[in-house]
């Protein structure tokens, strides 16, 4: 079968420091397709590869890839593009089209409209099966992503349609669930009895300038919060499915997103230089801090903390997991520590069980010490990358690391509070943590783990 990906937002970041490196190795790795980048910003392929994909690229992927100047604006761009792939189709008798939107939200119903024009005018005698890719958010809100997922089903089944959230591809979430329901260790201490809160913190130390026309249009609760933070929520606090395939999987993490209740205590702010540069002062919010519950009876009044956001002082991805300390007062010694389960997301994955034992040359004082693993040291670096676990995904037609729309939508409604919010929002120095983190963490009485 000959598979041709349609890469729209060819010459955008996305496609040029994840997806053409993802389709690269992937084609290193003997998956053999074809890559057709659509762009406005080339006039031909020669400068698009001269200009976007890396000198050092091998001669295999650069057979395998093609360039198509298209502007969505121009009535004669479907056109231009139905000729390229009846071209590069002729001959074959079994073809799959694959178009992904690497592309704002905004784009998808226009983008959608014409990708129905094409395929309705493909010349072809031999069998075509078709997908669609979009990217997240999907979206902007509750309503816009029930209209784009109706448009999406005009023209494509469900089974075709591929909703990404990058994270979902990373090593650490699936090891979030072989280590819950492979474990029984874990298994039995994991739920309300046991923990105490959870923290889910994502600081990042760069700013969004660079792509400030693009944030604006997403802030932080588009950017992080109603995709990667609420998945990562259900991989801990959702029941053992029935089996570890997407379908059980979905099941199970729909039943935690329906049990969250749309967040109320939250707060946001923004970085003081957003815009400075450009000139054009944008009240975006780059910086949130919420506290939520997961209404299971397992996980019942477990407060999960969250703080996210750029321009931070240091890059910190990780998830704490608390264990209630009852030893503590019963042997009415402050000085036990908490048992914890540490997540380190980056710059590598770690996973630190941390425990008490005795501290030498003392009378019976223990001192917290960690057992670790860690991703790099175990199984070595060359691991691969979210994109290129997802690609392949979507090349063998396995939808086990994509949210379903069912997901989607109960996200969208979980935010929907934030996303209204016209309330204060804080303006916060680059490089310190907004007071509202700290508040929260006053408030409820808890320290941000460090």
């Amino acid at each position: 079968m000959k598979k041709i990906i349609i890469q729209y937002g060819g010459t955008g970041d996305l496609a040029l420091k994840k997806l053409y490196p993802a389709y690269e190795q992937l084609m290193g790795k003997g998956f053999e397709f074809d890559v057709l980048a659509l762009g406005r910003r080339y006039n031909d392929r020669e400068s698009f590869v001269s200009s976007i994909i890396d000198k050092q690229a091998s001669a295999d992927f650069l057979k395998h890839l093609d360039y198509l100047p298209y502007d969505m604006d121009d009535p004669e761009a479907t056109k231009h593009l139905k000729s390229k792939l009846n071209e590069m189709v002729a001959g074959k008798e079994s073809v799959e089209l694959i178009y992904y939107l690497a592309l704002q939200p905004s784009l998808y119903e226009e983008a959608i409209h014409q990708i129905q024009e094409v395929d309705s005018s493909m010349v072809c005698s031999c069998n075509l099966t078709k997908k669609i890719v979009v990217e997240k958010p999907f979206g902007f809100d509750l309503d816009s992503a029930i209209r784009y997922n109706k448009i999406l089903e005009t023209a494509f089944l469900d089974k075709e349609i591929f909703r990404i959230d990058h994270y979902l591809g990373k090593e650490f979430m699936q090891n979030l669930l072989i280590m819950r329901f492979h474990n029984d260790i874990i298994r039995s201490i994991w739920d309300k009895d046991s923990i105490e809160s959870i923290q889910i913190i994502f600081d990042e130390t760069h700013g969004v300038d660079q792509r400030l026309g693009f944030y604006e249009k997403i802030g932080v609760v588009r950017d992080t919060i109603q995709n990667h933070i609420l998945q990562i929520i259900t991989y801990l606090t959702m029941n053992e499915p029935a089996s570890l395939s997407s379908e059980d999987i979905a099941v199970e993490k729909v039943k935690v997103l329906k049990a969250i209740s749309p967040i109320e205590e939250f707060s946001m702010g923004r970085y003081e230089s957003l815009g400075a540069n450009s000139g054009h002062v944008v009240d975006i919010p780059t910086y949130a801090a919420l506290k939520l519950y997961v209404n299971t009876y397992f996980f019942a009044n477990i407060p999960i903390y969250v703080r996210t956001g750029k321009m931070q002082g240091e890059a910190k991805s990780l998830i704490y997991v608390k264990f209630k300390n009852t030893t503590k007062d019963v042997m009415h010694d402050p000085s036990i520590a908490d048992n914890a389960v540490i997540i380190n997301i980056h710059p590598e994955l770690t996973i630190d069980i941390s425990v008490n034992l005795k501290q030498p040359n003392t009378s019976w004082k223990s001192k917290p010490v960690r057992f670790r693993f860690n991703q790099a040291e175990t199984y070595g670096a060359n691991t691969p990358e979210a994109y290129e676990q997802i690609l392949q995904k979507i090349l063998q037609s396995d939808k086990s690391l994509f949210p379903t729309m069912r997901e989607i939508t109960e996200s969208w409604r979980i935010v929907t509070p934030m996303l209204e919010h016209d309330g204060h929002s804080e303006v916060y120095p680059v490089r310190t943590l907004p007071r509202f983190a700290t508040q929260l963490a006053e408030k409820n009485h808890f320290t941000w783990y460090n």
